[in-house]
Order: structure tokens, then sequence, then C-alpha cells
């Protein structure tokens, strides 16, 4: 039967009897291997005149050899296979059961119509078709791995400019916050502008106020001195008197000037728009900003 070897032993291991390497390994029946000259070493004759009984010397146990019992075991992968049913040396190879064959086993009925060759030749179409498909195989990780760098060099690039947008966008409401804050500080100082004038004129109308009423204290009090006079000399001074009662006419200051007024209520014109301003920009920007760039297009 050709040999599909399932066990290998290492070339160079000891035969259990002469504790030399193994030489032609061969397998007892209860398992253990010695060389093919050590075990019929210890052969007996059997009942059976075709037959003989085999000692291992290891176990001591009998067996009744046939022509299974002495298996021939294939070396390791360093050595050479030996066919299990013939005990010789494998040199050839059947395609159609893909099994290794011997000289008998190739002369064979079974694998007379097989493709048979030697193992040689049957093992580079193999190598072959492995050197094939390794290098389609290398090529296509060649590409996976080109595919990856520009990917991962699209990625960077993407990475980049949004790292780039960030600090620009950091940028521009930096900008815009200083901008506010720069208009927040002149319509301040002109609030306070404002109140500063409001103030001067305030004590500039208290001023002349004061003044006029003063004027009119001494009017009255001189008045009041001349009706404690006698006749004759109230007469005396008829012309002086008669002037001195006529009624001047009081003009009153303005406690706070038309120019001043219209600069007060064009700022406050102004105040009162910025709500609304903020709210339509605020709206505008929000708009911009969730606006997709194909329906901007559209």
């Amino acid at each position: 039967m050709p040999s599909t070897p399932l066990q290998w032993v290492q070339q160079g291991a000891a035969c259990p009897a002469c504790a030399g390497p193994l030489q032609d390994a061969v397998s007892a029946a209860c398992g253990h291997t010695f060389c093919s000259l050590c075990l019929p070493a210890h052969a007996q004759m059997g009942a059976q005149p075709s037959g003989r009984v085999l000692l291992c010397p290891l176990c001591q146990e009998e067996e009744e050899q046939t022509e299974t019992l002495l298996a021939p075991v294939p070396l390791g992968p360093v050595g050479e296979m030996n066919c299990q049913e013939h005990g010789e040396k494998i040199y050839f190879f059947c395609k159609n059961d893909s099994e290794f064959l011997c000289v008998f086993c190739r002369e064979g009925p079974s694998h007379q119509a097989h493709t048979v060759g030697l193992l040689e030749e049957a093992i580079q179409p193999y190598r072959d078709r492995l050197k094939s498909r390794l290098e389609a195989l290398s090529t296509e990780k060649d590409k996976i791995e080109d595919i990856k760098c520009r990917e991962d060099q699209k990625l960077h690039a993407l990475l980049t400019q949004i790292e780039n947008k960030k600090q620009q966008v950091e940028t521009t409401f930096e900008r815009l916050q200083q901008e506010l804050e720069d208009q927040r500080h002149l319509l301040l100082a002109r609030l306070r502008e404002l109140e500063q004038q409001i103030w001067k004129e305030r004590d500039e109308y208290i001023t002349k106020v004061s003044e006029e009423v003063t004027q009119l204290g001494v009017q009255i009090k001189e008045l009041e001195e001349k009706c404690q006079q006698p006749g004759s000399e109230l007469l005396q001074d008829v012309r002086v008197n008669q002037n001195r009662c006529e009624m001047k006419t009081f003009v009153s200051p303005e406690t706070i000037s038309s120019d001043l007024i219209k600069k007060i209520r064009d700022l406050h014109k102004k105040i009162l728009a910025l709500p609304e301003m903020m709210k339509k920009f605020s709206e505008n920007l929000e708009r911009h900003l969730e606006t997709d760039s194909e329906t901007e297009t559209e």
C-alpha cells in the first residue's frame, strides 16, 4: 500500500535495543521503534510456518509477526521517507491519489494508469504555484499599503486643514470680540462724556440762577429800605426810585443746551438699535454656518 506518513521520527534518534542511531527504523506492534536489524534479532519462531513471534526488547510483549508487523518508520523532516508497506525509500509521487510511492508501489497495479512522477518533478509545480500566489499576494499587499499610504496622507492633510481652520476661527472670533470690546469702550466713553457735559451745564445753570436770585434779593432789600423813608426823602429821589421799581424781565437760562440734547437723542437711538443689530448679526452668522455649500450653489 502506498505510504502516507502520519508520524515522523527525527533522524539521529537512538535505538532502545542497540543504543545507537536508528538505522532503517521500524515499529513493532506494541509501538516501540527499533533499527530494522535489532528487532528481528529478538525473533522467535512462531507456531505458524508462515510467521514468527517477535519479542519486544522493552516490554517483552510477544506478537505474531505478519507482513505488516514491521512497519518502516519515515524519518523526520531532515531525513528521507521510507514506504510503510515495502520499506523502500520513496522517490515518486502519484498525482491522482496524492500519495508517496516507492519503486514497488509505482509498479503496482493500483497506480499503473495514474500520473506518477519523481518527487522533485511533482513538487516543482506546487512550488511554482505557491511562488505565483506569493507574488500575487505580495503585489496585492503592496497595492493595499500604497492605498493606505495615500489615504493616510489625505487624512493627515484633512487634519492639518481642520487644525488651521480651528486657529482661523479662534483668531476671527478673538478679533470680533476685540472689535466689540473696543466699540463698547467707545460707547461708554461717549456716554461718560455726555454725562460730564450734563453736569457742567447744570452747574452753569445753577450759577446763573443763583446770581439772578442774589441780584433780586439786593433790589428787594433796597426797596424795603426806601419804603421806610420819610415822604420828603422819598420824593427827592422819585426818578431814581421809579427806575428801581421797574420790573426787569427774567430770562431763564436753559438747564441743558439744545445741542447737548440732540447729542443725547442721537446716541440714545443708536443704543436702542444695538439689540436688533446684534440679533440680526447672530441670525445671519448662524444661517451662514448652517447652510450647506450645495444649497448655496443651487
